[in-house]
């Protein structure tokens, strides 16, 4: 009976450890995920403004 009441501690001692280091992990996995998206979102932005800035200049060029 001991033995077991120790083994559920045990148990129980490993599961909050695991569910904790679950969850810190899983928060650091959105951050990066987040800042890869930004990055995305910023470089789409970007190009599109070379785009922008590319057809504007042909415009001028060619009197359009």
């Amino acid at each position: 009976m001991i033995a077991l009441s120790i083994a559920i501690i045990i148990l129980s001692i490993l599961a909050g450890v695991s569910i904790k280091l679950g969850l810190a992990s899983n928060s650091a996995v959105l951050q990066e995920t987040k800042k890869e998206t930004e990055m995305q979102e910023e470089m789409i932005e970007e190009e599109q403004s070379k785009r922008e800035n590319a057809i504007q200049k042909f415009e001028d060029e060619w009197g359009l």
